[in-house]
């Protein structure tokens, strides 16, 4: 998966180169683990529950308390919330509830590598195109050592383009992912460590042994490595060093919502698209979907009733998030994503759910009920990849539509 989330990344940066802070909030550093955590000490299972539009907080608290459950952080600015509760039946209780659209679990990891499967569609041996344009090339203005070796930045003309315009110092780009290498040497002029947040604990049984206490990395750390990878593509320094990105001047604010083993679960997802809406970032860079679905679907025949009920939670919420950050005025752009497939005219889904303990199963999936988020999702630039002929990357999803 980690190879899967990067698609999209060198035409990400184009666009670039044209805990929450509201009274609302929940800090960052005081969220469970979102998605795949295991039960709490105390043996009450975790959710995420979300209210139906234009239900007030104070209305929603008491449909969930009456549900059974416990509040224990919020997201009250789009109406998510994350809550304990005892006994297996309150996501049934909460969809049941007429102020809330229902409650996704976060499940027990009874099924799930280390690192987030790898499902990439391979190109076929000998089918790489050799780079358009030739050997080489004029390094350009404020260019580093290694550009040359980046057919992207030349495909992109950012080698041209940053004589006039390398990016500036006021435009923020957030790096929804893994986390941010701020140690490194082409990312450390640009990073922003007030700007940058972690919202994803680590879970040990996908993740590892926690490295500090309470198991949240300090902002500026990035123990998956996707983060640093998408983000010195968008805005690596031009130094003198190493490579550079296409917008080598802006500031760079890493927001983890991605797991060290590269799941992207949907409680740290909505608190980082609203941590961004809030903290005035501009842009948000996306390059994951959210697990444990690839396809999310509104009542999918092939799904039981709880993974249909499941889906309708996070293609709520995840849409009221990205509406939420666009009035605000962030740009958000996505990854279309790794599976070599039509979004506009999906295959069969055999990869989902992804974690858990039910394995994954065929689903049909229908266009018009169905989406892969963020990317379908509300006011989302998806994006696709290149190969360095020009054309489509062989693994590159794409769009009809």
């Amino acid at each position: 998966m980690i190879r899967r989330i990067a698609a999209g990344g060198v035409a990400t940066a184009v666009v670039v180169a044209l805990g929450l802070t509201g009274p609302s909030a929940t800090p960052a550093g005081a969220a469970p683990p979102a998605g795949g955590a295991a039960p709490t000490a105390s043996g009450a299972a975790q959710y995420t529950v979300v209210a139906r539009e234009g239900v007030g907080t104070a209305e929603a608290l008491a449909a969930i308390a009456a549900a059974g459950g416990t509040v224990v952080s919020s997201v009250a600015d789009v109406g998510v919330f994350q809550v304990t509760a005892v006994g297996g039946d309150f996501a049934a209780r909460a969809a049941a509830a007429p102020a809330l659209v229902g409650a996704a679990p976060d499940r027990v990891i009874g099924r799930a590598p280390r690192q987030k499967p790898d499902v990439v569609e391979r190109a076929p041996a000998g089918s790489a195109a050799a780079p358009a344009g030739g050997g080489g090339h004029r390094r350009g203005v404020g260019m580093d050592p290694l550009d040359d070796k980046l057919w992207g930045l030349r495909m992109v003309r950012s080698d041209q383009a940053r004589g006039r315009e390398p990016g500036r110092r006021g435009v923020t780009v957030g790096v929804l992912d893994t986390g941010l290498d701020a140690s490194n040497p082409d990312l450390a002029a640009n990073f922003s460590r007030r700007l940058s947040r972690n919202f994803a604990p680590d879970i040990e049984a996908i993740d590892g042994p926690c490295e500090v206490a309470g198991c949240l990395d300090p902002v500026g750390t990035d123990d998956g490595g996707h983060g640093t990878h998408v983000a010195g593509t968008i805005g690596a320094a031009a130094n003198g060093v190493g490579l550079s990105g296409v917008a080598p001047r802006v500031t760079l604010a890493g927001i983890k919502v991605g797991q060290d083993s590269g799941y992207f679960f949907l409680g740290p997802v909505v608190k980082g698209l609203v941590y961004a809406a809030n903290a005035g970032i501009d842009v948000v860079n996306m390059s994951f979907y959210i697990d444990p679905w690839l396809y999310n679907c509104r009542a999918n025949p092939a799904d039981p009733p709880a993974a249909q009920a499941e889906q309708r939670v996070t293609i709520a919420a995840v849409n009221r998030a990205l509406r939420y950050a666009h009035r605000r005025g962030v740009t958000l752009v996505a990854a279309l994503g790794n599976n070599h497939e039509d979004l506009g005219n999906p295959r069969t889904d055999t990869s989902s759910p992804n974690y858990g303990e039910v394995q994954p199963y065929p689903r049909p999936i229908d266009n018009a009920t169905c989406w892969t988020l963020p990317a379908e999702g509300a006011h989302v630039i998806g994006v696709s990849s290149l190969g360095p002929s020009g054309r489509k990357s062989d693994f590159s999803n794409y769009g009809t539509e």
